[in-house]
């Protein structure tokens, strides 16, 4: 019997589900980027609210730090004995579907999550919470790898697919990118810190001046929750060498980021100390000198020659 045609003009089958995503059936199976290294890639949406309402019960849940249930990439939480949260008359339009993509490599580093749709735009909608150096290309673009958790808080439930729960940790963090956005402002940069440009009201839209001027500001916006410690003076006070490292690697944190990062701290103590002790010799210097200028330039360059 000859084999069946194959019309070329019909549209292909599409993608199935990844038999590995029993919670997340909307994930397929796609190109993996070629300087991620991965050994596999799974992209689709993920809406992390049903609602206004539900957004506004799952921002109360996070800041008092109780229970939200994800299913899907969808959160909600039921706590009807916490009060109503200073920020959700600006929580309008949350329900949002955001296309990301998630990587998982065949070593023992951790899967990661990017934002693929909507992109982040520097000054504009990206957020400080970003892994850059776990940065990939897709169609040119960089895309950041987002700080879904850290590797020493996260404790991975035996049982599920370490994918599962890195899905459940994105659609977490894409609902604190949400509200990040409804609620941020312009700043602008000085040498006293942020400074507030303009308050904005709820649910108004980002207008074309404000765009342009996000060129030379920055918008920021509430972060919702407790972050995990940044920095090698935090790590080294809050993780246990036995403890997984924060860096996703997988690895305990003693074999792999500890010395680095006292060997970091190490070298700021010293350019500390250094920073300190100029001013003292210089203060020495000029008191035996008799405290005039030429006698401290001759101690400090020699003598001149005479012109």
């Amino acid at each position: 019997m000859a084999a069946a045609s194959i019309d070329p003009l019909s549209p292909p089958a599409p993608p199935t589900a990844a038999p590995e995503l029993g919670d997340y059936t909307q994930f397929v199976r796609c190109e993996i980027p070629l300087d991620s290294g991965a050994a596999r890639a799974y992209r689709s949406f993920i809406r992390p609210f049903s609602d206004d309402a539900t957004a506004r019960r799952v921002l109360r849940a996070i800041e008092h730090s109780r229970a939200v249930n994800v299913t899907g990439g969808r959160l909600d939480a039921d706590h009807p004995d916490l009060p109503n949260h200073f920020l959700e008359p600006y929580l309008i339009d949350m329900a949002v579907p955001l296309t990301a993509l998630v990587l998982e490599y065949n070593d023992s580093q951790r899967p990661r999550a990017y934002l693929v749709e909507p992109p982040m735009i520097a000054r504009l909608s990206a957020c400080s919470h970003l892994r850059l150096d776990k940065s990939i290309t897709i169609d040119g673009v960089r895309l950041p790898a987002l700080c879904v958790y850290s590797g020493a808080l996260l404790k991975f439930e035996t049982g599920r697919s370490q994918l599962e729960q890195v899905l459940d940790q994105t659609a977490t963090y894409l609902a604190k990118y949400l509200v990040w956005l409804r609620t941020r402002n312009l700043y602008r940069r000085t040498r006293e810190g942020a400074k507030l440009v303009q308050k904005r009201r709820p649910g108004e839209p980002v207008s074309p001046a404000e765009m342009n001027r996000s060129h030379d500001l920055f918008w920021e916006g509430y972060w919702s929750g407790p972050t995990a410690p940044s920095g090698p003076a935090a790590h080294l006070d809050t993780i246990k060498p036995n403890n997984e490292c924060w860096c996703w690697s997988g690895l305990p944190y003693g074999g792999c980021c500890r010395s680095k990062e006292l060997t970091q701290i190490e070298q700021m103590r010293r350019e500390f100390a250094c920073a300190q002790l100029i001013p003292k010799l210089m203060a020495a210097i000029h008191a035996k000198s008799g405290g005039g200028p030429e006698p401290l330039k001759a101690r400090l360059f020699g003598s001149l020659p005479a012109e």
